[in-house]
């Protein structure tokens, strides 16, 4: 259901098909995969024996139990198996489930379907390859229930645990290779559940090729949730998955004297990252790659991907990634905190809406590099930043050759910076600014109030839609010109973008791009087009 603030203007449905349908062709091989698939052709079927009937819970219980990889014989036919109780997966050995494409095993919307758990943290390089198979309706139940506290609202309350509503993992590796997660859920709400498809916390690893994840749920991380767990996503569908709780995960400040959930002086219940939610201090690296994120949803934080890095920053890198259409109390696709650097590459952002700020994304005491990207269309409701809102962001931080296009702050007076909110105190490249709008008079129209440093941007209009007073610079220097930028649409590469007009201004008016643009195609480095397309 839809939250009763958000705004009521949307994508065009047609748009946001169209764009879904296209790119899910091409999420196959967008980014080279950093694993793949085991050959299981020579192993014997070690689960069932010719005929759905013989293909049931107990006989894929009895072949994990006795065999490190696991196939199905099940007829010719696709086969759906109930699975009523949790099946255990051992910590001490690999282990390979191959599903041949044929195989769904669904919980029923009451059961989690695989554990696999040992109590230590990070020490372990064995675990789990799942391949080729769909799990649905797999069901974390939450238990330990804390309510909330009447005496004061912002303590913790919720579930305690009731994680990984199919796969829960502690100390144990994870690959996903080709694998459909559809309607799991996890307990909610809670300031520490949720990965409504997996949880991993204390891993070294969780890695997901090729896989989708479809109607997913939990109270944090609709679809995956990791907690010290290093992180690779690559060429992964992420659609209609939500994160339903609410108040985020504090600590301290209001909270502070709460006995809390998790831990002491806690508040909040969750509602962060409607597709993945990441949180910790050991873990490693995070790598976005070559994936889509469709309509996503969370309560609070980040529609599409949650992450902060407790004590030393972290790296987070987003390639060749597709941002459509997802919405949050903050951040409509992305909440990042402390990450350095923080890479954005040859990714698109549209139409994406948060309530409050940073329609597209909202970095936090980063160090933000973003190249060869597109922000189209997207919206902050009752908030700054249409686009992106960045605090206390690194000075060493960098923009180049980015297109900003169309993107809103909606919410009338008090609501502005509709391309980028935050002090830009770092440089900005060969980037466009062309008709990010707000409804506010007085205040700065697409960027913020002191101007960054940089060189060959263009800027359109030269006044704000409303008032007509001149609008401020968002980079020193930049030029007033009509970009002539045509509809987003698949110009070829893995993203969709926005190609300038033969007649553009932008043609042969930047200097010193990078080697190719947003799409892969070369520019001549020396006079290439300013923005995302050369």
């Amino acid at each position: 259901m839809p939250h009763p603030h958000w705004p009521r203007r949307v994508a065009p449905l047609a748009l946001l098909s169209a764009l879904f349908n296209a790119d899910l062709a091409l999420s196959a091989q967008v980014c080279t995969p950093p694993i793949a698939a085991v050959n299981t052709s020579t192993v014997a079927a070690s689960v069932g024996s010719g005929t759905p009937q013989t293909c049931t819970e107990a006989a894929l219980r009895n072949a994990i139990a006795y065999n490190s990889v696991v196939t199905f014989n099940c007829g010719a036919l696709p086969v759906t198996i109930p699975i009523a109780h949790t099946i255990e997966i051992p910590t001490q050995r690999n282990t390979v489930i191959d599903g041949g494409n044929k195989v769904t095993l669904d919980g029923g919307g009451t059961t989690r379907i695989f554990s696999m758990v040992q109590l230590n943290y990070r020490t372990n390089l064995l675990g789990l390859t799942l391949q080729h198979i769909t799990l649905a309706n797999g069901r974390a139940v939450g238990t330990k229930y804390v309510a909330p506290n009447p005496s004061n609202p912002a303590c913790a309350y919720g579930y305690a645990d009731g994680q990984g509503g199919a796969i829960l993992v502690r100390d144990a590796m994870l690959n996903v290779i080709d694998v459909t997660f559809r309607n799991n859920a996890a307990a909610t709400p809670g300031p520490d559940v949720g990965g409504g498809a997996i949880y991993a916390m204390g891993a070294l690893g969780v890695t997901i090729v090729g896989s989708t994840f479809i109607g997913n749920s939990g109270s944090n991380g609709g679809a995956v949730g990791l907690l010290q767990t290093g992180g690779r996503i690559v060429n992964s569908v992420f659609s209609g998955n939500v994160a339903n709780g609410t108040g985020r995960n504090t600590a301290g400040g209001a909270a502070t004297g709460c006995p809390g959930v998790g831990h002491a002086n806690q508040g909040g219940a969750g509602g962060n990252g409607g597709a993945i939610a990441i949180d910790g201090a050991d873990d490693a690296d995070q790598t976005v790659c070559g994936a889509q994120f469709n309509a996503n949803r969370a309560n609070e934080l980040a529609g599409a991907l949650f992450r902060t890095a407790n004590g030393t920053p972290r790296h987070t890198r987003f390639d060749r990634t597709l941002f459509q259409g997802n919405r949050a109390g903050q951040g409509g696709a992305l909440f990042v905190m402390n990450s350095n650097p923080l890479d954005v590459v040859a990714s698109t952002f549209a139409n994406n809406i948060a309530k409050g700020g940073a329609g597209a994304a909202q970095f936090q005491q980063s160090r933000v590099d973003i190249v060869n990207s597109s922000f189209v269309s997207n919206e902050a409701s009752l908030g700054l930043g249409g686009a992106l809102f960045l605090g206390a962001t690194n000075s060493a931080s960098t923009i180049q050759n980015v297109t900003f296009s169309g993107n809103r702050a909606s919410g009338g007076p008090g609501y502005f910076s509709a391309a980028i909110a935050g002090t830009l105190n770092f440089p900005v490249y060969n980037t466009v600014f062309a008709n990010n709008t707000t409804a506010d008079a007085w205040s700065p129209m697409q960027c913020w109030f002191s101007p960054a440093t940089g060189a060959n941007n263009t800027q359109w209009p030269r006044n704000r839609v409303v008032g007509g007073a001149a609008d401020n610079l968002c980079v020193y220097g930049a030029v007033f010109a009509d970009p002539q930028l045509g509809l987003l649409a698949g110009n070829g590469g893995p993203t969709p973008t926005l190609m300038p007009a033969s007649t553009s201004p932008l043609r042969r008016a930047g200097r010193n791009c990078p080697a190719t643009d947003q799409r892969g195609v070369a520019r001549n480095v020396a006079q290439c087009t300013i923005g995302a397309v050369e």
